[in-house]
């Protein structure tokens, strides 16, 4: 497997790690630059086999473009209302309600908003009425380069207290290994993960898996385990998740 991956893309140690996993274990891998607007990579990267990339979603994009295997596991799978469909109430916002951006209508208290496609649209937020019109109105404004379209899907629920977070990764149907990153409203990244974490996460994967790789992020709420995001693998960040135990995995695959 060739490793493609973006050049200094994540601020965190797990970007050093990577690094040193693919040097010591003597893994093929080349750092790029992606050039904006779909420029393509800085260098050119032309291979034979198996290449796999680790950066940001303008480089999974690009990785499809070119047609490598694996490449970026990302898929239309990657969707809320997908998910729903086959986790239901093991979902966080199972209750949620989905329309297009422009349709949001208006809500009394907070509420949790958050785009339902894997594409960083917009980080999912609690906010209020009064500051999500206005924020609606400046995004949707001519000429502004939002990322965010009035036809954009979203979900919207009402806010969860979440005690605890947990990055989980699944590679062809196995929890490979996980990282605690949240405490309430903390951040606190850890390798803890309690077996209970681990096991739910698994019980999960077996339900159903929207891909052969990637991170699912579990939450704790009142006490209970629920699926709170799945997201591709290849642009997400590591936390504390043991990085060699991801490569081994991904180098295991067969293409």
């Amino acid at each position: 497997m060739h490793w493609v991956v973006q050049r200094n893309l994540f601020s965190e140690p797990g970007f050093h790690t990577l690094m040193s996993v693919l040097r010591n274990g003597g893994l093929p891998h080349t750092l790029v630059k992606v050039i904006p607007f779909d420029g393509g990579l800085e260098p050119e990267v032309d291979v034979e086999g198996p290449v796999i990339t680790m950066g940001s979603l303008s480089l999974t994009r690009y990785a499809k473009r070119r047609g490598w295997a694996p490449g970026a596991f990302v898929n239309d799978n990657f969707d809320f209302r997908v998910w729903r469909e086959h986790l239901g109430q093991h979902l966080l916002n199972a209750g949620a309600r989905v329309c297009r951006f422009e349709d949001v209508t208006p809500r009394e208290g907070p509420f949790f908003v958050r785009p339902c496609l894997d594409d960083k649209s917009f980080s999912g937020k609690v906010t209020t009425w009064e500051e999500f019109s206005a924020w609606r109105e400046q995004a949707l404004a001519p000429g502004n380069g939002a990322s965010v379209a009035p036809d954009t899907w979203v979900a919207v629920s009402a806010p969860k207290h979440i005690q605890r977070e947990y990055r989980m990764v699944v590679v062809d149907g196995r929890v490979i290994t996980g990282s605690r990153y949240k405490l309430g409203d903390r951040l606190s990244v850890s390798t803890e993960v309690e077996p209970e974490v681990h096991a739910f996460t698994q019980a999960m994967a077996d339900l159903w898996s929207p891909d052969r790789a990637y991170v699912l992020d579990v939450f704790m709420h009142s006490g209970g385990l629920y699926v709170g995001e799945i997201n591709n693998l290849n642009a997400a960040g590591f936390y504390a998740y043991d990085v060699a135990k991801m490569v081994d995995a991904i180098e295991a695959m067969r293409w």
